[in-house]
């Protein structure tokens, strides 16, 4: 047997210690040490623990980082009331999901233009599968511009700051 213990992205001990078989391999977030980490705060140097003054300081966020919580946002879907006997779907809106929307969008559109607004569209929600008219579409379209613009207002904000906040991911910030 041998001890291993549970590190951090920084490689700090945080606290977990496990048993495990001589031939168990070597997983992600967790050192093999000889000896265990000495009291404060111990990093893992990849041969032996450092006792630290203090924890590393994060690097400061950046827009990149930013953008990528935009994306994970904007990705997480939305909640549509139907208002009637189909009641509320969960709409996905992943990258994927929105590219399919697309095809919908112009169907739609064409039997608008068509005066076959009337007409019915079946979409596979996370919900299920609903019917949908071309004319109901569009007033998805204007909820799905109604939960995605204050996400795009938000991360304009937070990529014009200086500094960018180092809780950007909070959703004080997004809600």
């Amino acid at each position: 047997m041998r001890t291993i213990y549970s590190i951090d992205k920084d490689s700090i001990f945080s606290g977990g210690v496990l048993e495990i078989g001589p031939k168990g391999g070597r997983p992600k977030g967790w050192a093999t040490a000889e000896t265990p980490p000495p009291d404060g705060i111990a990093q893992w140097n990849g041969n032996g623990w450092t006792v630290l003054d203090q924890r590393p300081t994060p690097p400061a966020p950046t827009v990149s980082d930013v953008r990528t919580e935009r994306d994970r946002r904007l990705a997480a879907g939305f909640d549509y009331d139907f208002e009637d006997a189909r009641g509320v779907h969960t709409l996905a809106t992943t990258p994927s999901d929105m590219d399919k929307w697309q095809e919908v969008t112009d169907n739609a559109n064409a039997l608008v233009n068509l005066n076959r607004g009337s007409e019915t569209i079946n979409i596979l929600t996370e919900t299920g599968l609903v019917s949908v008219t071309a004319i109901e579409w569009q007033s998805i379209l204007v909820g799905a511009s109604q939960f995605r613009q204050p996400v795009y207002q938000v991360y304009f904000t937070l990529k014009a700051s200086d500094p960018i906040p180092a809780d950007y991911t909070d959703d004080a910030h997004w809600d």
